[in-house]
């Protein structure tokens, strides 16, 4: 597999070239493209077969879940069965943002994406290219982390390409990203909310 690389500015991103990784995404493949915190690799997260590809590209055990990222309420309704009062607060504050909440899955997700727990992490990117690609491919894409199970997360192109080169078919190349924690993950499937993973994100009390 030969891996392309597209550089993108991150303050303005060109629609041409955000269509042409849509597109991609579309046919089954898996892409980098940079997020507020490190880069992410994408995938159409309502596909299993690039799930699955998505899932030895990383080396990653099947069985656990991989979060998504939506472009809108409306693609969070798609994915959630329920949406309960306390989410709707932190989305209110912390969205878009490096803040990942955990729902209840609706049937649309495949078992292989939530890890067969009936549970699906959510976030909306603050990137600007993250934002458009979600929403040119008009469904939501994987967000996890650029890097091979238990390695640390990439902020940079270059060493994303140098670790991924021949194994995913296409990055994104917005610059580096600060590089900064992962997202706060929070599961809103329970009562109270339970903080799962501190990150970014520093949860009151």
């Amino acid at each position: 597999m030969n891996t392309r690389v597209i550089k993108v500015n991150p303050f303005d991103p060109e629609g041409k070239l955000i269509q042409e990784a849509a597109h991609i995404l579309g046919n089954g493949g898996v892409i980098g493209y940079p997020t507020e915190t490190v880069y992410g690799l994408g995938a159409d997260a309502y596909n299993e077969e690039a799930l699955k590809k998505l899932f030895e590209i990383k080396g990653r055990e099947v069985g656990k879940p991989i979060s998504i990222l939506i472009g809108n309420m409306e693609m969070l309704e798609e994915v959630t069965s329920r949406i309960p009062p306390v989410a709707m607060g932190l989305i209110r504050g912390h969205w878009p943002g490096p803040l990942t909440i955990i729902f209840e899955a609706s049937k649309t997700c495949p078992p292989i994406l939530t890890g067969d727990s009936g549970k699906i992490g959510v976030r909306i990117s603050p990137h600007r290219i993250a934002q458009k690609l979600v929403q040119a491919f008009k469904r939501p894409i994987t967000s996890t982390s650029a890097n091979f199970s238990g390695m640390p997360s990439l902020s940079d192109p270059h060493e994303l390409y140098r670790v991924f080169r021949g194994r995913i078919d296409l990055i994104l190349d917005g610059g580096k990203t600060k590089g900064e924690e992962v997202s706060t993950v929070i599961d809103v499937t329970v009562s109270p909310p339970r903080v799962l993973r501190e990150g970014v994100i520093k949860p009151k009390g």
